[in-house]
């Protein structure tokens, strides 16, 4: 295990240095309502803002208006459940909704949807055309789904992720695990087939090296520029425009041009922090694993990782919104030190599962594991814009400190989830926050990939857990 942790830290330099990496119909659940000391400490100064974007004027029905779907196909009931008796043959990992109003869910041998008015989901696996399994992945295969346009959904993969003490060609095109991996646009056919389109993602900036492997966060903004998608993942952050993909013509002929692919996505970006030291172009940089991902009402993209974290700013051409640094497009801000959280030393894994913004403006970072090499946890960190403030979610009311997931609702309020005791629903600035167990409708406590669907009104907080998918309408 420390073996791998120390090949993640020697990877981001060695590849840096090669590559030149840029800097329903479910069972409906009242739950019943109940409540639930914090201590904080606060360090580190710096500045940071960004205006909001002004919303579209008021029309009908529209999926790229907040809420503007209303209660949709979906039960209005505060919970329900969906499962076994729905169709979900396995655990669900993570669900999403798409701007057709179709409900995705993935376990990790397949994929699953509930069309508008269907009783029960229909199961699809690589049979049906999904790039999964021998050739393509590794276990456990299937990493997420993030919803997109009208009968468009994306799937993510695993696969291990290479450097080069493991051999010379590591995240090379000759490496032998640089095509697996990565995720596929879904389109659901009148017929309800699959047409399914691999992005075989590589640099953009560099047509030999494939470093993006594993999609471990994604966002589809449907409100602010409409039909954008971020993906995070081993080693940086894309964007991708999928209605503008093509499958790249010139493979054969030309296989190291990246001109095709440059029209549709921009293979990455990433903050980074130093082993031992600032950043000063001697000490090793690291980063990676980018589960944290989310966008702030200002249109800032937020995004937390292994060893750092921080935030980009909108640029239409992709070309622009790759180059992170001046004058283009520099992070606003990137966290070196503190790199969210404060290590016992710079370059320390801080491990950030997740980023939430809330209305008022606060960014909260989450940082948890759920693999013991990627090494110690730092609870809650909130930022204001000029410094961090630290919480510690026992107590907070919750029995776990690992946490895996954070979403932010619409009145402000902050809903964790724990790897095996559910959820932590919390208001900042109150001293206990309420934990939503079994006890409450939840039908497992071990939390998946959490989401939101806003096209809709009320919101669909969608909590995937070991026994089920669990939809909120409204949470006590």
């Amino acid at each position: 295990m420390q073996t791998m942790a120390s090949m993640r830290f020697s990877l981001a330099w060695l590849v840096l240095a090669a590559a030149g990496c840029s800097r329903g119909t479910g069972t409906p659940v009242v739950p019943p309502a109940s409540t639930a000391d914090a201590g904080q400490i606060i360090v580190s100064e710096t500045t940071d803002a960004g205006p909001a974007d002004a919303g579209p004027p008021d029309a009908g029905p529209d999926p790229h208006r907040i809420g503007s779907l209303g209660l949709g196909p979906f039960p209005a009931d505060p919970l329900t459940i969906y499962g076994s008796a729905q169709g979900l043959l396995e655990a669900p990992i993570s669900a999403s909704v798409d701007e057709a109003e179709n409900l995705w869910v993935v376990s990790q041998s397949a994929l699953y949807l509930l069309a508008p008015g269907a009783k029960v989901f229909r199961r699809y696996t690589a049979q049906d055309g999904l790039h999964y399994g021998p050739g393509y992945t590794e276990a456990p295969d299937i990493t997420l789904v993030e919803g997109g346009a009208k009968g468009e959904c994306f799937v993510g993969y695993y696969a291990r992720d290479t450097n080069s003490s493991m051999f010379k060609d590591a995240h090379m095109w000759t490496d032998p695990w640089a095509h697996k991996g990565k995720m596929d646009q879904v389109l659901l056919q009148p017929d309800g087939s699959l047409k399914v389109n691999r992005y075989d993602l590589r640099n953009s900036n560099n047509g030999h090296y494939y470093e993006t492997r594993t999609i471990m966060s994604m966002v589809y903004d449907h409100f602010q520029h409409p039909g954008n998608l971020y993906v995070g993942s081993n080693h940086g952050v894309t964007r991708i425009i999928p209605a503008k993909y093509y499958p790249p013509p010139h493979l054969d002929t030309d296989p190291f041009n990246t001109g095709d692919e440059r029209q549709w996505y921009a293979d990455h970006v990433h903050p980074w922090a130093c082993i031992g030291g600032p950043c000063d172009g001697v000490r090793i940089p690291t980063f990676g694993d980018w589960f944290g991902l989310t966008l702030a009402p200002d249109g800032r993209l937020w995004m937390g990782g292994l060893a750092s974290g921080g935030a980009l700013k909108f640029k239409e051409q992709l070309s622009d919104w790759v180059q992170s640094w001046e004058p283009v497009n520099p992070f606003a801000p990137a966290f070196e030190w503190p790199p969210v959280y404060l290590p016992p030393q710079e370059g320390d894994p801080v491990n950030i599962r997740g980023v939430a913004a809330t209305p008022d403006g606060m960014v909260w970072f989450v940082s948890g594991e759920a693999d013991s090499w990627r090494g110690r946890t730092y609870g809650i960190a909130a930022w204001d814009g000029r410094r961090f403030t630290y919480f510690d979610p026992t107590a907070l009311g919750a029995i776990e400190y690992n946490i895996l997931e954070v979403q932010a609702l619409a009145d402000g309020r902050l809903v964790f989830g724990f790897p095996g005791s559910g959820l932590l629903v919390w208001e900042p600035g109150e001293p206990k926050g309420r934990r939503v167990t079994q006890s409450d409708g939840l039908p497992g406590e071990q939390i998946g990939r959490m989401s939101q669907d806003r096209m809709h009104d009320p919101p669909l907080l969608l909590v995937p857990t070991d026994r089920g998918l669990a939809v909120f309408r409204s949470i006590p």
